[in-house]
């Protein structure tokens, strides 16, 4: 339950921030630049949340025969970590401008959204076996579709940006985020009810 409750934490956070930080417009400004300036410690705190959603999920799936899935989710929580601890740089800074925190923190969530979706899959396949919940053990496998949607529509959307400007990258990410945490919260209730 710890896994669903960090992730859920990081969802009421980052909504919160939105209220916080009105001046950053979430069509165009990434999640990442609440951890910029007063009360940056706040976003920084939900990466930490999401850095332990995963870690906790991984200690509990250790002990599966495919050990690959935790280890990707070991991956993912290093990254939301380093993601927390780096701060972005602003979006408006050139990008031979930028700091080495607002580099590493880019490589740390450059990680985390490409290796999301593909523990997901490897996560849900490798504990569909285990859930005794015979309706839960079908549905597992279609779960990871959600990550996966996050995943392709940021992308999509992050590649059309290049083309035109004035794409609300802002909102695809944060469908991303959606996506990565209500995957977490529905894989640790389905986990914790069998």
């Amino acid at each position: 339950m710890t896994t669903a409750g960090a992730a859920a934490l990081w969802l009421i956070i980052i909504l919160l921030l939105h209220f916080i930080k009105p001046e950053l417009d979430p069509r165009t400004r990434m999640i990442s630049e609440y951890a910029r300036g007063p009360n940056g410690w706040i976003m920084q705190f939900a990466f930490f949340c999401m850095a332990l959603s995963c870690g906790v999920l991984a200690a509990a799936i250790w002990a599966l025969p495919l050990s690959v899935g935790p280890a990707l989710l070991i991956i993912c929580s290093v990254g939301f970590a380093g993601a927390g601890v780096f701060v972005t740089d602003p979006v408006s800074l050139a990008q031979k401008a930028q700091t080495r925190s607002g580099a590493l923190h880019v490589l740390f969530a450059f990680v985390v959204i490409v290796v999301f979706p593909i523990m997901a899959t490897i996560v849900d396949i490798g504990t569909a076996g285990k859930v005794a919940s015979v309706p839960a053990r079908y549905w597992l496998p279609a779960l990871s579709a959600l990550p996966w949607s996050g995943f392709l529509i940021f992308i999509g959307a992050t590649l059309i940006s290049g083309r035109r400007p004035r794409t609300p990258l802002g909102h695809f990410e944060r469908f991303l985020v959606l996506a990565y945490s209500l995957w977490l919260v529905a894989i640790a209730l389905m986990l914790a009810w069998t």
